[in-house]
């Protein structure tokens, strides 16, 4: 499935939001993280040093001594000692150890306790009230002894802290990915409504109007150079196209005259008494000549058609009536030829067009389907009214037309296989010429048809109003 430009612009803008997204998110975490456990290090370092300063060595247990009228220091040492212990360094023995200590269980054997004296590291220890974090530093006073001070602090702040800012981002970045899609879809829409809007006017623009141009925003951006662009590709396009207009009506033109006189001459030839199969040479010229003749005219009729010198006069017609008159008309070819021919209609059925045209669109499609059909074949041409629209079908029965070759039989010249129609004459211009006689109406032509099943071509034209 291909995307349209609109939603790949909102997946690339919402992938490149949402990697941005992610990783502020883990820098951010990562940041938020190491800044809380540094200031937490730092705040252990800080009561660690300063609860030595209160510590006594002077009986069997060491003892904290401090002003207990001086508020900050009492706020100070109570922090400091909330938790502590102090180790006898060379027994390992335990010789003080806070109240908060105690639940903690944390008991550690003498062999810990000389290895946290030889390498005074920072530990971080999991207990049944969280994570502690724990300053080992050594003390030697004056009585001789080491001692090993134990410092910690609770580090169920700073986890519940990420742990809330964790959650919230979980819930903020899918919530910023969906905002990001969503206002990325409204931007990408802002964004390319210029183009839509140029995408529509260029559609207006078809071969019969090629003097017509996009509008330029005056923006002086991306797209106006696109727009101009394609101006000039329209300019050089009509002034092409004008030109092989002209040759194609010049050329129909000046074919003309010489073959009217070289009509003239055989018919002066014939006139002489000559042998049979001379007069048959003769005969058979004229007749290739009256078909290029046809042909120039239907070249010449086209061209001008084209280039917008024929008018329309557009009055209500009465489709129904011309219809069936031109049948009446074209029923003895028909009939010649061995084909059925008949008129099937309803309801009077009336449009706005030039009766001249639509009479030639009519014979048109009937010369057509004559021309394929078989003897013993039919053609039913059917008249009536399918909603606000009039409805001509000329159905025949038919060589019919193949699949690759449906798209191309209302092209200028186009002739399909003759191996199929031996014996049909004819340059390709007659659907050409049909489907310029029912654009200039503002209707729609089209064909359906099966190999050996015959074709029914169908013209909807918009009703006259009442």
């Amino acid at each position: 499935m291909t995307l349209t430009l609109r939603s790949r612009l909102t997946l690339v803008y919402t992938a490149v939001f949402g990697a941005l997204l992610a990783a502020i998110s883990v820098v951010s975490y990562g940041v938020l993280a190491y800044q809380l456990d540094a200031d937490v290090t730092a705040n252990l370092a800080e009561l660690t040093s300063g609860l030595h300063g209160y510590l006594r060595f002077g009986g069997e247990v060491p003892t904290v001594v401090f002003d207990r009228s001086d508020p900050a220091e009492t706020a100070f040492v109570e922090e400091a000692t909330r938790y502590y212990q102090v180790f006898d360094a060379t027994s390992g023995e335990i010789l003080v150890q806070s109240d908060a200590f105690s639940p903690l269980g944390l008991e550690f054997t003498p062999a810990e306790v000389r290895q946290f004296r030889d390498q005074l590291l920072t530990v971080d220890v999991h207990t049944d009230y969280g994570r502690v974090r724990l300053s080992n530093s050594v003390l030697a006073p004056a009585n001789g002894k080491s001692y090993l001070l134990q410092v910690g602090v609770s580090l169920a702040p700073m986890d519940r802290a990420l742990d809330r800012f964790l959650g919230l981002l979980l819930v903020s970045v899918p919530a910023g990915l969906t905002a990001a899609f969503v206002i990325g879809r409204w931007m990408a829409g802002v964004a390319l409504a210029p183009l839509t809007r140029l995408a529509e006017a260029t559609r207006t623009i078809d071969i019969e109007d090629l003097r017509r141009r996009l509008p330029v925003r005056g923006a002086s951006d991306e797209l106006d150079d696109v727009t101009n662009a394609l101006n000039d590709t329209l300019e050089r396009l009509e002034h092409a196209i004008g030109e092989m207009r002209q040759f194609s009506a010049a050329l129909a033109h000046e074919l003309r005259t010489p073959l009217a006189a070289l009509r003239g001459d055989i018919e002066m030839a014939m006139r002489q008494r000559g042998s049979d199969d001379v007069q048959r040479r003769f005969a058979s010229q004229l007749e290739e000549i009256d078909k290029l003749k046809r042909l120039i005219d239907q070249i010449l009729l086209l061209a001008r058609a084209e280039a917008g010198e024929i008018p329309l006069t557009l009055d209500a017609v009465d489709l129904g009536a011309l219809v069936a008159s031109l049948v009446d008309q074209v029923e003895p070819v028909a009939q010649a030829g061995g084909i059925a021919l008949r008129c099937e209609q309803s309801d009077a059925v009336v449009v706005r067009g030039d009766a001249d045209w639509l009479e030639r669109l009519v014979l048109n499609l009937l010369d057509n389907a004559i021309k394929f059909t078989p003897p013993g074949g039919r053609v039913v041409v059917h008249v009536s009214r399918e909603g606000a629209v009039a409805r001509l079908a000329v159905q025949d029965t038919g060589v019919g037309i193949d699949s690759e070759v449906r798209p191309h039989i209302f092209e200028r010249f186009f002739r399909a296989d003759p191996a199929r129609s031996p014996g049909v004459n004819g340059a390709g211009l007659g659907l050409s010429l049909a489907k310029w006689i029912v654009d200039r109406h503002h209707g729609v032509i089209d064909v359906d048809s099966q190999p050996g099943q015959g074709a029914t071509f169908t013209v909807r034209l918009p009703l006259a109003p009442q």
